[in-house]
Protein backbone atom coordinates (compact mmCIF):
# COMPACT_ATOMS: atom_id res chain seq x y z
CA UNK A 1 0.00 0.00 0.00
CA UNK A 2 1.47 3.30 -1.24
CA UNK A 3 1.73 6.48 0.35
CA UNK A 4 0.38 9.04 -1.71
CA UNK A 5 1.90 13.17 -1.37
CA UNK A 6 -0.87 15.33 -2.46
CA UNK A 7 1.43 18.33 -4.15
CA UNK A 8 0.97 21.54 -5.59
CA UNK A 9 2.99 23.99 -7.92
CA UNK A 10 4.10 25.72 -4.73
CA UNK A 11 6.99 25.82 -2.17
CA UNK A 12 5.20 23.16 0.36
CA UNK A 13 5.62 20.85 -2.12
CA UNK A 14 9.27 19.89 -1.25
CA UNK A 15 8.98 19.75 2.64
CA UNK A 16 5.51 17.43 1.59
CA UNK A 17 7.81 14.86 -0.20
CA UNK A 18 10.63 15.04 2.09
CA UNK A 19 8.12 13.53 4.42
CA UNK A 20 6.68 10.74 2.20
CA UNK A 21 10.03 9.24 1.27
CA UNK A 22 10.65 9.17 4.65
CA UNK A 23 7.85 7.11 5.40
CA UNK A 24 8.05 4.98 2.62
CA UNK A 25 11.36 4.33 3.53
CA UNK A 26 10.18 3.35 6.96
CA UNK A 27 7.17 1.22 5.50
CA UNK A 28 9.22 0.02 2.74
CA UNK A 29 6.16 1.14 0.22
CA UNK A 30 5.51 2.72 -2.63
CA UNK A 31 5.55 6.95 -3.19
CA UNK A 32 2.63 8.32 -5.40
CA UNK A 33 2.97 11.88 -6.10
CA UNK A 34 -0.51 12.96 -6.65
CA UNK A 35 -1.36 16.76 -8.45
CA UNK A 36 -4.59 17.79 -9.13
CA UNK A 37 -5.63 19.77 -12.13
CA UNK A 38 -8.25 21.76 -13.52
CA UNK A 39 -10.51 21.40 -16.01
CA UNK A 40 -13.71 23.25 -16.92
CA UNK A 41 -15.91 21.90 -19.84
CA UNK A 42 -16.86 25.49 -21.25
CA UNK A 43 -19.09 25.05 -24.27
CA UNK A 44 -18.50 21.73 -24.70
CA UNK A 45 -21.78 19.18 -25.05
CA UNK A 46 -21.42 15.97 -22.14
CA UNK A 47 -19.99 12.98 -23.23
CA UNK A 48 -18.89 14.14 -26.50
CA UNK A 49 -16.00 12.23 -27.98
CA UNK A 50 -13.82 15.96 -27.88
CA UNK A 51 -14.54 16.19 -23.64
CA UNK A 52 -13.21 13.24 -23.25
CA UNK A 53 -10.54 13.77 -25.27
CA UNK A 54 -10.13 17.40 -22.91
CA UNK A 55 -10.56 15.34 -19.98
CA UNK A 56 -7.35 12.89 -20.63
CA UNK A 57 -5.07 16.00 -22.27
CA UNK A 58 -5.80 17.78 -18.79
CA UNK A 59 -5.52 14.56 -16.69
CA UNK A 60 -1.90 14.10 -18.58
CA UNK A 61 -0.81 17.83 -17.95
CA UNK A 62 -1.74 17.00 -14.60
CA UNK A 63 0.70 13.70 -14.67
CA UNK A 64 3.40 15.19 -16.00
CA UNK A 65 2.98 18.71 -13.07
CA UNK A 66 3.38 15.58 -10.72
CA UNK A 67 6.83 14.16 -12.20
CA UNK A 68 8.30 17.54 -12.56
CA UNK A 69 7.37 18.39 -8.72
CA UNK A 70 8.63 14.79 -7.62
CA UNK A 71 11.45 15.24 -9.91
CA UNK A 72 12.13 18.61 -9.12
CA UNK A 73 12.40 17.93 -5.46
CA UNK A 74 13.61 14.68 -5.79
CA UNK A 75 16.01 12.71 -3.86
CA UNK A 76 16.50 10.13 -6.75
CA UNK A 77 13.51 7.49 -5.35
CA UNK A 78 11.59 6.47 -7.71
CA UNK A 79 7.98 7.79 -7.65
CA UNK A 80 4.54 7.08 -9.39
CA UNK A 81 3.33 10.72 -10.66
CA UNK A 82 -0.37 10.95 -11.02
CA UNK A 83 -2.66 13.54 -12.69
CA UNK A 84 -5.78 13.54 -11.43
CA UNK A 85 -8.42 16.27 -12.41
CA UNK A 86 -11.27 17.61 -10.25
CA UNK A 87 -11.94 19.39 -6.79
CA UNK A 88 -8.74 18.55 -5.20
CA UNK A 89 -9.87 17.28 -2.02
CA UNK A 90 -12.54 14.87 -3.49
CA UNK A 91 -9.76 13.41 -5.56
CA UNK A 92 -7.40 12.95 -3.30
CA UNK A 93 -9.10 11.13 -1.01
CA UNK A 94 -10.71 9.03 -3.73
CA UNK A 95 -7.77 8.07 -5.30
CA UNK A 96 -5.98 7.17 -1.83
CA UNK A 97 -8.83 5.33 -1.14
CA UNK A 98 -8.88 3.13 -4.71
CA UNK A 99 -5.15 2.07 -4.54
CA UNK A 100 -5.48 1.44 -0.24
CA UNK A 101 -2.76 4.07 0.62
CA UNK A 102 -1.53 3.90 4.18
CA UNK A 103 -1.27 7.85 4.56
CA UNK A 104 -1.63 10.57 2.74
CA UNK A 105 0.95 13.76 2.95
CA UNK A 106 -0.31 16.98 3.17
CA UNK A 107 0.70 20.66 3.65
CA UNK A 108 -1.21 23.09 4.94
CA UNK A 109 -0.52 27.00 5.75
CA UNK A 110 -0.98 29.63 8.42
CA UNK A 111 -4.14 31.11 7.82
CA UNK A 112 -6.80 33.90 9.55
CA UNK A 113 -9.94 32.28 10.74
CA UNK A 114 -11.72 34.50 8.39
CA UNK A 115 -9.40 33.16 5.62
CA UNK A 116 -10.27 29.76 6.15
CA UNK A 117 -13.90 29.92 6.59
CA UNK A 118 -13.86 32.19 3.52
CA UNK A 119 -11.91 30.48 1.19
CA UNK A 120 -12.20 26.78 2.50
CA UNK A 121 -8.88 24.50 2.84
CA UNK A 122 -8.32 21.48 1.08
CA UNK A 123 -5.84 20.47 3.76
CA UNK A 124 -9.19 21.19 6.07
CA UNK A 125 -10.98 18.55 4.10
CA UNK A 126 -8.54 16.03 3.74
CA UNK A 127 -7.89 16.03 7.23
CA UNK A 128 -11.77 16.12 8.50
CA UNK A 129 -12.72 13.37 5.74
CA UNK A 130 -10.16 11.26 5.17
CA UNK A 131 -10.62 7.40 6.64
CA UNK A 132 -6.55 6.74 6.59
CA UNK A 133 -3.67 8.36 8.29
CA UNK A 134 -2.77 12.09 6.99
CA UNK A 135 0.29 13.56 7.72
CA UNK A 136 0.20 17.26 7.44
CA UNK A 137 3.31 19.15 6.98
CA UNK A 138 3.03 22.83 8.21
CA UNK A 139 4.59 25.68 6.61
Amino acid sequence: MPIVAAVDKSERAEPILEQARSLTTAFDTDLHVVHVGEFSVGNLVSGSTEETSDIEEAKSKAQQTAKEIGSQAGSGQEFEPVGLIGDPAEEILKYSEEISADYIVVSGRKRSPTGKALFGSVVQSILLDANRPVVSVMQ
